[in-house]
């Protein structure tokens, strides 16, 4: 301001704090941090931590969840095998920081991954440390629909009652021209691929199957008939 002087003659410039050293990485530590994902980790005879991931992904029981359960499942599992851990320490906030959710979110959906064995609590919460939580991986998935012999299916076809027939028609009815013929060029394939001779009722089954196993009817197809889905995922005809 005018008529204000600033002696700064004996003033010092503040003083630079500094952290401590940053260590720089050689290229091969960065190479072996890449392994250390990509390749084999023991957790299932060898099947590296992506490989896992990929079949969490894929896993019909996790495609299931709420979105927010799913963010905190993934979360939990990037915290623990993700990072070469058997547990990890963290309170709710700390989840909130993660994923994003809401408090009571993870309030809603941390004990449910608890009681379908996802998530155990080994320690409780203290004053001074967070709950410590063990993070289990999803239990192998039942087989395919797509992986059940085309003499399996037919049969499993003509169990259907008429609700399902009802709703496998509602499908086909929703379906475009050109979808329809996708379908049946991926049945014929698959005939081809097995060695089986074109059998025009035999498509007519397998593309009813493939309606109702590659659309939401398939959770409900699971329920009212659990053994079909039960059966080891290699068939003999």
């Amino acid at each position: 301001m005018m008529g204000m002087e600033t002696d700064t003659a004996g003033m010092k410039p503040p003083e630079h704090r500094s952290g401590p050293p940053v260590k720089k990485v050689t290229r091969e530590e960065a190479v072996a941090a890449v392994r250390a994902i990509a390749e084999p980790s023991g957790l299932d005879g060898g099947t590296s931590l992506c490989e896992r991931l990929t079949h969490v992904l894929d896993h019909r029981q996790f495609r299931r969840m709420p979105p927010g359960k799913q963010v905190l499942y993934l979360q939990l599992l990037r915290w623990t095998h993700g990072c070469g851990r058997e547990l990890v320490e963290a309170s709710r906030m700390e989840m909130c920081g993660w994923t994003g959710l809401a408090p009571e979110t993870i309030k809603k959906y941390l004990p449910q991954l608890i009681d379908e064995g996802l998530v155990k609590k080994v320690r409780e919460s203290t004053p001074i440390n967070p709950a410590a939580y063990q993070v289990n991986w999803l239990p192998p998935p039942s087989p395919s629909p797509d992986e059940i012999h085309p003499t399996r299916i037919s049969y499993y076809v003509d169990q259907l009652n008429e609700k399902e027939r009802m709703e496998c028609r509602r499908i086909e009815q929703l379906l475009t021209r050109e979808e329809r013929r996708q379908i049946q060029s991926i049945v014929a394939q698959s005939l081809r691929t097995l060695g089986i001779p074109w059998d025009y009722e035999l498509i007519k089954k397998l593309i009813t199957w493939y309606h109702l196993t590659h659309s939401p009817y398939l959770d409900q197809l699971e329920m009212d008939h659990p053994d079909w889905f039960a059966t080891p995922s290699q068939f003999k005809s």
